[in-house]
C-alpha cells in the first residue's frame, strides 16, 4: 500500500483572457511564476519561458513546469505519460486542433527525457471557461516493498537502491475547474488539458499514478509503469471502478 512521503502542493486556477469564449495562452496559476506561455517571452537566463513553474516540489524532484492547452472537440478523460521525444511528437501530431500548438511544441522541445517525463491530463468541459488544475504532486512509497527489500538484501547495495526506486511512484492529482465565476462563456464542448513536466534529481521513476476529477465530479484514474508498457485505469462517479487501457510509456 502506498503512503505519502512528501507533502502535496496546491495550485490555484487563473482566469482566461478578455474574450471568455477563447482559450487563454497559458494557465496563469497564482502559485507559479509570471510566464505567460508565449514561446518568445523570457530573458536570456530563462531558456524555457513556456509554462509555469511548480513551486515547493517534493524531495526527489529537481524541477516541475506545467502548460495548459485546449482544443474545440469533445473527448473522453485521458491520462498519458510521455517518456521520450518520439512519443511526445506523436502525441502532439495527434492533436492538430490545439489552440496553442506552437507553445506546446516548444514546451516539449525543451524537455530533457533523460531526466524528465511529461504527463498529459485532459477531459471534456462544457465551455472554454474551464481548465485542468494540478492540485497535488507527491512521491509515494510502498512501505511493504521497502521492508521486504531491506530484510532480504544485505550484500548488493546497488540492487537495494534500484529496488527502492521501483517501490516509489510519482502521484499527481488534478481536477477540471472553472477559471472564473464572474465570466460568461458560450456553451461549446471543449477539451481542456494540462501538460506536466517533471524533472527528477536522478533517473525518472518507472511508476506514475494520476487522478483526474471531471467538471461533473466524476473521477478517472490511471497507474502506468514503464517496465510493463501498460496501464490500469478506472473511472467512477463517487467511487472508483476498475478497467484497463493500453498505454505507451517506454523509457
Amino acid at each position: 500500500m502506498l503512503c505519502a512521503t512528501t507533502a502535496a502542493i496546491g495550485l490555484s486556477a487563473g482566469c482566461l483572457a478578455d474574450d471568455a469564449s477563447q482559450p487563454a495562452d497559458d494557465d496563469g496559476d497564482d502559485a507559479t511564476d509570471d510566464d505567460n506561455g508565449s514561446p518568445t517571452d523570457g530573458s536570456e537566463d530563462d531558456p524555457d519561458p513556456v509554462g509555469n513553474a511548480i513551486e515547493d516540489l517534493p524531495d526527489g524532484l529537481a524541477e516541475g513546469r506545467t502548460l495548459t492547452y485546449q482544443s474545440p472537440a469533445s473527448s473522453e478523460p485521458d491520462i498519458t505519460v510521455l517518456r521520450d521525444a518520439e512519443r511526445a511528437t506523436e502525441w502532439l501530431d495527434e492533436r492538430e486542433s490545439l489552440h496553442n500548438a506552437d507553445a506546446v511544441a516548444t514546451f516539449i522541445d525543451a524537455t530533457d527525457f533523460e531526466t524528465s517525463i511529461l504527463v498529459s491530463l485532459s477531459d471534456e468541459a462544457p465551455t472554454p471557461c474551464y481548465e485542468v488544475v494540478l492540485e497535488a504532486i507527491t512521491i509515494e512509497t510502498d512501505e511493504s516493498g521497502d521492508s521486504d527489500s531491506s530484510a532480504g538484501e544485505t550484500e548488493t547495495s546497488g540492487s537495494d537502491e534500484h529496488s527502492a526506486a521501483e517501490d516509489e511512484a510519482l502521484v499527481l492529482e488534478a481536477a477540471v475547474r472553472e477559471t472564473a465565476d464572474d465570466q460568461v462563456c458560450a456553451q461549446s464542448i471543449t477539451t481542456v488539458g494540462r501538460l506536466v513536466r517533471v524533472t527528477f534529481e536522478s533517473e525518472p521513476l518507472t511508476t506514475v499514478s494520476a487522478t483526474l476529477v471531471g467538471h461533473d465530479g466524476s473521477t478517472y484514474g490511471a497507474t502506468m509503469g514503464s517496465d510493463s508498457g501498460s496501464a490500469s485505469a478506472s473511472s467512477s462517479v463517487g467511487s472508483e471502478g476498475t478497467g484497463s487501457e493500453s498505454q505507451s510509456s517506454d523509457s
